[in-house]
């Protein structure tokens, strides 16, 4: 399947899936017009390829350039308060067909109405895009099963995160269970759900404050070697907020002993 993850993180989020028409179902639009028109050209895509937007939610930094989208392009939960933005309104496990691709909708747990991700089926390929959301409840995990794409939120290190300069309000609200995953709540989900089709991840939303890409892989490989997964052929990526994610950019699977 052919994604790029144009932005992710609090100051915007935005990922492209690419179908064989090159055709653009874009994820999110939580940059300025000319950010997703610069991370569009990294990617050598352009704005025109965008024939579809679906939001996940209704925090700015999911939808913040969402009026430049005609209103019969757009799709958001029925629960996100978009009705006067959005034609297209979806209920939680809803299958549903864009450009090819095959959706069935997944209800997040997050400090907003309407909140969703995506189990994403194409071309014989599997995606489970899952971000914003304080925990991954067992039902969607089963959902979730031995996808070859993992698009997973890995927002923070708890005790990054407590050590912050961060309001205890904001602490308290990134940890409840409609708050942010951290590393190893989302190492442990995916240690739940990765089968033998599964050949890549990509970690979303990286707090660049309360996290670094060194403990998002630790925490994957400690997680993983304790659990005795086999990880050898898995791709990991992470992906980036202030430019598209490069393919090359991959983490080297490898479990020091």
């Amino acid at each position: 399947m052919k994604y790029f993850v144009l932005s992710s993180g609090s100051k915007g989020n935005s990922t492209a899936l690419v179908n064989d028409k090159n055709e653009i179902l874009l994820i999110d639009c939580g940059l300025s017009l000319n950010e997703l028109n610069k991370r569009l050209s990294q990617a050598h895509l352009s704005f025109q390829q965008i024939k579809a937007v679906i939001i996940t939610h209704l925090h700015k930094d999911h939808c913040v350039c969402l009026r430049a989208f005609d209103k019969e392009m757009i799709y958001a939960h029925v629960d996100s308060q978009l009705d006067l933005l959005a034609d297209h309104q979806l209920h939680d496990y809803e299958n549903i067909d864009i450009l090819g691709f095959h959706l069935l909708v997944l209800p997040m747990s997050h400090d907003i109405e309407g909140t969703i991700g995506f189990l994403i089926d194409y071309q014989n390929e599997k995606m489970a895009y899952i971000t914003d959301t304080g925990y991954v409840h067992v039902q969607i995990q089963r959902l979730m099963n031995n996808c070859h794409y993992y698009l997973i939120e890995s927002n923070h290190d708890p005790r990054m995160l407590m050590l912050s300069h961060r309001p205890m309000y904001l602490k308290q609200r990134i940890l409840s269970i409609k708050g942010h995953l951290s590393n190893q709540d989302c190492c442990v989900t995916l240690s739940n759900v990765m089968g033998p089709n599964t050949k890549e991840i990509c970690f979303l939303h990286r707090s660049l404050e309360t996290n670094t890409e060194e403990l998002i892989i630790q925490t994957f490989y400690t997680v993983m070697k304790h659990r005795e997964i086999d990880v050898s052929h898995i791709i990991l990526k992470i992906a980036k907020q202030d430019r598209c994610l490069e393919g090359e950019e991959i983490y080297e699977p490898q479990i020091e002993g």
